[in-house]
């Protein structure tokens, strides 16, 4: 079984690679619907059992469920911690092949890498110009994740919610 996988994730990044090298990639069709999902999963770390089972296996099902589902490689919200490009490069593909070996279907979803999409950033932007610092401030996930950082954190730590409403915003999804 594990060597089927690694068999299957070898055939993936032949194509991830293809896909790099060869001209721009296009969009997969999809059918009109008032329906769209989004949702992101970060380059970083080493992908186990938890990943699957809580993301990834329900990402499978919702390619059958309706009709436009968009998967991201979320590489922006991952730099908001000092990453090594090089290694971040490789756990771009790294992902993007265990998303396709795991059973997410190009012709049948939309998987890309967020910072090839610039307008992740643009309306980040927009939007950050929008909200007030003691608001981002007040967030959860900011006090705890700046109480673990040297010098309180990050601007990219503190504007993270914002770049998650602008991937949101970008498709006009529904779920």
């Amino acid at each position: 079984m594990a060597l089927f996988s690694v068999r299957k994730a070898r055939e993936c990044w032949r194509f991830i690679r293809a896909l790099h090298k060869g001209p721009a990639a296009t969009l997969a069709p999809q059918k009109e619907s008032g329906e769209r999902v989004f949702s992101g999963i970060q380059p970083t770390g080493i992908l186990h059992l938890g990943n699957y089972l809580g993301a990834i296996e329900s990402w499978v099902n919702l390619q059958e469920e309706y009709d436009t589902v968009i998967y991201s490689i979320v590489d922006l919200h991952s730099i908001t911690v000092p990453q090594d490009p090089t290694v971040l490069q490789q756990s771009i593909l790294d992902m993007t092949a265990v998303l396709l070996a795991c059973g997410i279907n190009p012709e049948k979803s939309i998987l890309f890498q967020q910072s090839k999409v610039s307008e992740h950033t643009q309306l980040s932007w927009i939007l950050t110009c929008m909200v007030r610092l003691p608001r981002l401030q007040h967030l959860h996930q900011w006090k705890a994740k700046a109480a673990k950082q040297k010098h309180d954190g990050t601007v990219g730590l503190l504007t993270y919610p914002v770049l998650q409403a602008a991937d949101i915003l970008c498709y006009k999804v529904s779920l």
